[in-house]
C-alpha cells in the first residue's frame, strides 16, 4: 500500500488480487459494502450497518452505522461519475465533520493478476480542519481487500477481536 498526501487530497493505493467488476460491486452493493465496511483500528471502533445506493450519475448514497460507543453516524453523497468497472467518483459528507463536503474517487485498473485500486479524497483545501478526520482510509482498503481475497467480513474480524 502506498500513501500520498497533498494540501487539497489525500491517496493511497493497494492491489487487490480480484477483478474490477467484483470490486466495484463491492463499492456499490448495499448487499456487500456492511460485509467490510467495518472494524476495529487505530483507537477507534466503527461499522456500515445500512448501505443505501443508486449507482447513476445523480443517484445518491448513504451509509448509516454506529461508532465504538454506540452513537450512530452518517456518510452520503451522490455519484458524480459512474464509469463501471474503471471509475467511480462520488461526493462525501459525514456526521461527524457538519456540512462539509469533499469527493472520493475510486480508480480500479487491471494489474497482473488483480486490481491496482487507487482511492483520492481531495476538497480539503476548502477544508482544512477536517483532513486529519480521514486518515483511516488504508484500513478501509484493508478491509475490502479482506472480503475480496479471503471473504473475511466485518462480523468475523469482530469475532476474532480485531
Amino acid at each position: 500500500m502506498t500513501l500520498a498526501s497533498v494540501q487539497d487530497s489525500i491517496e493511497f493505493e493497494i492491489f487487490v488480487t480480484a477483478p474490477p467488476e467484483r470490486i466495484f460491486e463491492a463499492l456499490v452493493n448495499p448487499n456487500q459494502v456492511p460485509q467490510w465496511w467495518g472494524g476495529r483500528g487505530a483507537g477507534q471502533s466503527y461499522r456500515c450497518t445500512k448501505f443505501e445506493s443508486d449507482v447513476r450519475v445523480g443517484g445518491s448514497w448513504r451509509c448509516i452505522g454506529i461508532d465504538g460507543n454506540g452513537s450512530k453516524f452518517e456518510v452520503s453523497g451522490e455519484y458524480r461519475i459512474v464509469d463501471r468497472p474503471n471509475l467511480l467518483v462520488t461526493t462525501w459528507r459525514a456526521s461527524w465533520t457538519g456540512d462539509a463536503e469533499t469527493t472520493v474517487s475510486w480508480e480500479l485498473v487491471v494489474a497482473n493478476r488483480g486490481t491496482q485500486v487507487k482511492i483520492c479524497h481531495s476538497g480539503f483545501a476548502a477544508h482544512p480542519e477536517i483532513s486529519s478526520a480521514y486518515r483511516g482510509w488504508p484500513m478501509m482498503l484493508q478491509w475490502l481487500r479482506l472480503l475480496l481475497e479471503r471473504r473475511e467480513t466485518v462480523e468475523s474480524r469482530f469475532s476474532q477481536g480485531e
